[in-house]
């Protein structure tokens, strides 16, 4: 039986990660409306494989091997790259491919108080919400009204923001494939302000982060009350690698790939820096950054 055009066999998935690692994809599709989604979580359903949905792959480590599965990637165009404000411009639909960066923007531009502190952050909409992306004031889905999902099963539903899970870098919505979220804000500001707010936290970011060097942002998720970060860096952790997979010497919390990493290198490497802060500090770091294609997750590994 002949595939549809959207969906590809054996496609690297490396180029579609910012670390620029990564294996082949088994199927790739990269469905343009609602009917090729459905389509190829039956072709899945069908074929007894797992379904894995990507993003803007900004937070994820894929496998030198791969992934033995159909792998969704919602084109950006259409429904599913579109930004829409409703008349109070305090409403807004978007779809989950939107890039993240023109949502923060159109927000600011319409004078809209909410996401600012998002700025900067790579991905789209829909991944930014799955992991409840945000900074110390909270993640994103607490401006989350609604959410049209698949699940793997193939039905669909509509699902308000107390059925989605939120939680600290985490959302119920990891076991489905979100289509369009409906956002609610309730505070103004002016622009300039807030274009203002944006450009002062870049700069913080850019002193504070290795933005020029591709990685997957964060490790490890912030212990409650303490800094991942910080207790990387008090464990010896800069400097760490693992062949081109090193602890970058800015920030104790990021991976860079320098030039030739593996997703092994990468692994080794992320085991052995929570190993060090567990010997430090008797603090166990949950990871942040996703892992696909792995036979163990970091958590399998004693400390």
């Amino acid at each position: 039986m002949a595939l549809p055009r959207y969906i590809r066999e054996n496609v690297s998935l490396a180029p579609f990660t910012s670390f620029g690692i990564g294996g082949q994809a088994r199927w790739l599709a990269e469905p343009a409306n609602r009917d090729d989604v459905l389509e190829a979580v039956g072709f899945a359903r069908e074929w007894g494989v797992q379904v894995y949905v990507l993003g803007g792959g900004s937070n994820l480590l894929v496998a030198d091997d791969g992934v033995d599965g159909m792998v969704v990637h919602l084109a950006p165009s259409g429904d599913f790259g579109r930004i829409e404000a409703g008349g109070d411009r305090l409403s807004w639909s978007v779809g989950a491919a939107a890039p993240l960066a023109a949502f923060v923007r159109e927000t600011i531009g319409a004078g809209v108080r909410g996401i600012e502190s998002l700025a900067g952050i790579p991905g789209t909409v829909g991944g930014a919400v799955t992991m409840n992306s945000g900074a110390a004031c909270g993640g994103i889905g607490r401006f989350v009204v609604a959410a049209e999902i698949v699940r793997f099963d193939g039905t669909t539903e509509t699902r308000g923001r107390d059925d989605l899970g939120f939680d600290y870098r985490t959302s119920a919505i990891e076991e489905m494939l979100a289509l369009r979220f409906d956002f609610r804000f309730t505070d103004r500001d002016d622009p300039f302000v807030l274009r203002d707010s944006v450009r002062r936290h870049r700069e913080r970011k850019r002193a504070s982060q290795p933005l020029t060097i591709p990685s997957a942002g964060c490790v490890f998720k912030n212990p409650a009350g303490d800094s991942a970060g910080s207790l990387l860096d008090e464990a010896g952790c800069k400097g760490m690698r693992e062949n081109d997979a090193v602890v970058s010497r800015v920030h104790a919390n990021f991976v860079v790939n320098q030039a030739n990493a593996t997703a092994a290198d990468v692994f080794r490497l992320v085991v052995r820096m929570r190993e060090m802060v567990w010997r430090r500090s008797g603090i166990v770091l949950e990871p942040e950054i996703r892992l696909w294609g792995f036979r163990e997750d970091f958590q399998h590994f004693p400390v």
